[in-house]
């Protein structure tokens, strides 16, 4: 079966899921989503969050998810990550 979900779908997805509380974390919010997108889409999706805590302007880093409340970061990680892209497509 051929997925047609795209690394900024996967990201919307794992925003939703983990500010719905279904899941605590990008990792875990993403990993969940092996049924909607293949692991290419997958691993893309992981990278560009990675690429996006490390460019850490302030946005997004990854001292933001060392804090305990896990939930508020991830989704600013994941929010930061997909304007990050979107601006791209602009």
């Amino acid at each position: 079966m051929e997925s047609r979900t795209t690394v900024l779908g996967v990201l919307r997805k794992a925003c939703d899921l983990v500010g719905n509380g279904q899941h605590p974390g990008i990792i875990e919010a993403i990993s969940s989503l092996r049924d909607e997108a293949s692991g290419r889409t997958r691993d893309l999706a992981y990278y560009a969050v990675l690429e996006t805590a490390t460019i850490g302007r302030g946005e997004a880093s990854l001292a933001m998810l060392a804090s305990d409340d896990r939930k508020e970061p991830a989704i600013a990680l994941l929010q930061a990550t997909i304007r990050r892209i979107t601006s791209g497509l602009h």
